[in-house]
């Protein structure tokens, strides 16, 4: 049932909505890293159910260090939800 849930907001999930999480959450991030995290989010979110890990592994190299960790420690927070 979180899975569909968390499949619907994806696919319905727009850029300003992404945009509206990383402020609530006071993350600072370049133009570049948004859109590499939104455009991942949008074409691998399968991936995540499958290995959470593996599906964030996947942005290692491709966004800030900083970024990528912070990444890490959402998923950390977040992963009792899902």
């Amino acid at each position: 049932m979180k899975r569909n849930l968390i499949i619907s907001y994806i696919k319905n999930m727009n850029y300003d909505d992404m945009d509206k999480f990383i402020m609530d959450n006071n993350i600072n991030i370049t133009e570049n890293d948004k859109n590499i995290i939104y455009n991942h989010i949008k074409e691998y979110y399968s991936v995540f159910f499958d290995n959470p890990i593996k599906y964030i592994k996947m942005l290692k190299g491709k966004i800030e260090d900083d970024i990528y960790y912070n990444i890490l420690m959402l998923y950390d927070q977040y992963k009792d939800l899902l």
